[in-house]
């Protein structure tokens, strides 16, 4: 509405100018004279009215276009303040949730740092242990000792009784030739298992920590004939034919899978040779499922022979029962025997010795109590009516 203002006074202007020359135009052509001030003075009045005119109603409407623009902002900072304000509470909940993960993180980031430094010394720890392992494996005796260790670990997973399925360290002597092997597993039909726990693995030890796959290859292949050389000393040891009741095998026990596998990948003939010579190589879990195999059948033949025990104590049961009631029919005879003497001794009281007791009472030589009645028995006992039990003689 502002911009019309200029363009509203110019065409006043022109419309007040056009009047004022008609007139004069007219009222020269009527030869009528005018007078040129006066005309000047009302065109002057007439144009200030009007310009005050349109000053008001510029006023006006420019009051009405700064109350809309003030009504259209302000709806404009509401919208405006409306749209931003959640995203003004998301960025401070944001900011919130960044300043407790930045907390968390360098608390994790500390408890990271104590558990690294905890592994780097647990790994320093370990390998010096895992060196000092080695190098006690390396000793003869130790690796003895070791694998005794672990047979006598897998003999209790197993869940055997020493002493009764199997013997540790029992010496042999036959011929003059003296042996100990280190178990000896008794089967419950008499029979047993021998157990050997020793076996070489330098080779392997040194293969784990050789420089080269050439080095390693070569010392997995000296493992394997290690191993190999010690079935073959098994082998002419002969338990079979040294301990009585020993099956024609004897187990090589192996204490660690590793180096089992590894005489097996050495050599893929290792187990045909070794079996074939009559000893079966057994690592860990191998030798855990036969030997709970064989702990079940002890407990299968514990379970029989209870059974026969309560198959003979039922019997002697059985037959004590019958001599029992043999007694009872007995006790049961006699006090019918008895209750009849009874009743008969009540009888001859009542009918032979009262009547003469009686006759003192008209003598006057009888004391003021009278005789008491007595009155017979006539309960009789029940019989045994068992009479297939009846015929035991034991006392």
């Amino acid at each position: 509405m502002t911009a019309l203002l200029p363009t509203l006074t110019l065409l006043v202007g022109l419309a007040l100018g056009a009047l004022i020359g008609t007139r004069v135009g007219t009222r020269r052509s009527n030869n009528e004279s005018l007078d040129v001030d006066r005309t000047r003075d009302i065109a002057n009045a007439t144009l200030a009215t009007t310009m005050r005119e349109l000053i008001d109603v510029n006023t006006r409407l420019q009051a009405e276009a700064s109350a809309r623009a003030a009504a259209e902002a302000a709806q404009q900072q509401k919208s405006v303040h409306d749209l931003v304000a959640p995203v003004g509470e998301h960025l401070l909940r944001l900011d919130q949730k960044l300043n407790e993960l930045e907390i968390k993180r360098v608390e994790d980031s500390g408890r990271l740092n104590y558990s690294i430094g905890s592994l780097t010394t647990l790994a320093s720890s370990l390998q010096k242990e895992t060196a000092e392992l080695a190098s006690a494996m390396k000793n003869t005796k130790v690796r003895g000792n070791w694998g005794e260790l672990q047979l006598q670990r897998v003999i209790e997973l197993a869940g055997m009784t020493e002493h009764v399925m199997y013997e540790q360290q029992e010496h042999i002597s036959t011929d003059g030739e003296a042996a100990r092997p280190d178990m000896i597993v008794r089967l419950p039909d008499a029979k047993k298992i021998i157990i050997d726990a020793k076996a070489p693995m330098s080779a392997y030890l040194n293969a784990i920590n050789a420089d080269s796959d050439s080095d390693r290859e070569q010392l997995l292949t000296k493992h394997a004939a290690d191993v190999m050389a010690h079935v073959n000393a098994l082998a002419k040891k002969n338990y079979a034919s040294r301990v009585d009741g020993s099956l024609d095998f004897i187990v090589m026990f192996v204490p660690g899978d590793t180096f089992l596998t590894a005489a097996f990948d050495a050599n893929p003939e290792f187990l045909e040779q070794a079996i074939a010579k009559n000893v079966f190589p057994a690592s860990p879990g191998t030798l855990i499922a036969l030997l709970r195999a064989i702990a079940y059948g002890w407990r299968q033949e514990q379970l029989a022979e209870n059974a026969a025990q309560v198959v003979a104590l039922g019997k002697q049961l059985y037959e004590r029962v019958g001599v029992f009631a043999g007694h009872l029919q007995k006790v049961g005879n006699n006090l019918t025997k008895a209750t009849e003497s009874y009743n008969s001794a009540v009888a001859s009281l009542e009918t032979r010795v009262m009547p003469t007791a009686r006759g003192f009472e008209s003598l006057a030589v009888a004391s003021d109590q009278a005789l008491p009645g007595v009155a017979p028995i006539n309960v009789t006992t029940r019989q045994v009516s068992l009479p297939e039990l009846n015929a035991g003689t034991e006392d």
